[in-house]
């Protein structure tokens, strides 16, 4: 009988290890019964109730087999997620530069896209939303700003004090730190429709670098001249003027 216990029991272990490494998807009714299960199982087998514990570990087994397919179905769900906003920002962007009049056959891909990301997602076909989502990525990949045109250069201005070179993102209530907002500081560009200048220029300081959205507290964040204006040192929140230090 012992013989027949112990192996079902470490089965049990063996698949409550292989889905550990996902601790925060794990956090399901069907897990916690089956930790629940295998600790009376234990208990029953080291109290010499064989068939008790037997009983006990693989009815464990069934629920720890429900929570890998629950914590697989979250982590499928949360790519998702990740890739939808990706693709969602680089439509946002494309407004910014108005790509719809500038790429035509580019954006048209990417709206219908976009849509069916959307509409396969909220169907929690998270397979089929990240497909349509990777289209709307690689439909926009080459999408750029337009050229500005040049403009005479202006006439020797009185020196002016200079404007920080560097800002950290800081940790705000209620409106936390994005590029868009970043870009509107009188201190930085005086005007959030610059975000992409911020963001193309710091992008491969992200985690996830296509991702413009995902910015955190704490990172250093180089701010361009853009209009030969002069620029050192880091923004401090506590200077009057919003120049650098």
């Amino acid at each position: 009988m012992i013989k027949r216990i112990v192996p079902t029991i470490f089965v049990l272990f063996t698949v409550l290890a292989g889905i550990v490494q996902a601790q925060n998807l794990l956090d399901n009714e069907a897990y916690r019964k089956a930790v629940d299960l295998r600790n009376q199982a234990q208990t029953a087998f080291d109290a010499g109730e064989y068939d008790k514990a037997k009983q006990l570990s693989q009815e464990s087994e069934v629920y720890a087999k429900k929570a890998v397919e629950l914590a697989q179905q979250l982590a499928l769900g949360y790519r998702a997620t990740n890739l939808l906003n990706i693709a969602k920002a680089r439509i946002q962007y494309g407004e910014t530069i108005k790509a719809a009049s500038r790429y035509p056959a580019a954006w048209s891909t990417a709206q219908q896209q976009v849509s069916v990301a959307q509409s396969e997602y909220d169907a929690k076909a998270y397979q089929k939303s990240m497909t349509a989502s990777q289209a709307v990525i690689d439909a926009l990949k080459n999408i750029q700003p337009p050229v500005e045109a040049k403009t005479p250069p202006p006439q020797p201005a009185p020196a002016k004090k200079a404007l920080p070179e560097y800002y950290t993102v800081r940790l705000i209530p209620n409106r936390r730190d994005c590029f868009w907002r970043i870009a509107a500081y009188p201190f930085v560009y005086g005007n959030p429709l610059k975000w992409p200048i911020l963001y193309q220029a710091n992008k491969d300081k992200l985690q996830d670098p296509n991702n413009p959205n995902l910015i955190q507290p704490g990172m250093v964040f180089t701010i361009p001249s853009i209009n030969g204006e002069k620029r050192q040192g880091t923004y401090q929140p506590d200077s009057s003027s919003g120049s650098g230090s």
